[in-house]
């Protein structure tokens, strides 16, 4: 509820139990921003001290998640290439949400500047 107020996604689907009309998801369900804020948080431990700049990504909200739905992301690193400046590199990965029932909810393709390792730069 503090993301939904603070966001102003006053959505009745987001914030009313009861609703007045009947939604076609049953449940209270979760803004897809949110669900895409959450896979990133899951992501930055296996980033930590490495990520650079989070250059581009392209979403695409597949199944809603309700209010008691537990989420987790699966990456799959489908291009890395050297940037032509230091020992740093561009690195672009599938990423997809999945929900307890093992239903994909969101995909997005991050791509993401990453550290090298020192004795990576270029001659």
């Amino acid at each position: 509820m503090t993301f939904i107020n603070l966001s102003w996604l006053n959505e009745e689907g987001f914030v009313s139990i009861d609703p007045e009309a009947p939604h076609t998801i049953q449940g209270r369900f979760i803004p897809g921003c949110l669900i895409y804020i959450m896979a990133e948080g899951l992501m930055t431990p296996s980033m930590q001290f490495t990520g650079q700049a989070f250059l581009h990504t392209e979403l695409n909200h597949k199944n809603p998640v309700v209010v008691g739905d537990t989420i987790h992301v699966e990456v799959e690193i489908t291009e890395v290439r050297r940037t032509s400046k230091g020992n740093r590199g561009l690195v672009r990965a599938l990423n997809r949400v999945l929900n307890q029932r093992g239903e994909v909810v969101l995909e997005y393709t991050p791509l993401r500047m990453i550290k090298g390792s020192p004795g990576s730069a270029p001659a």
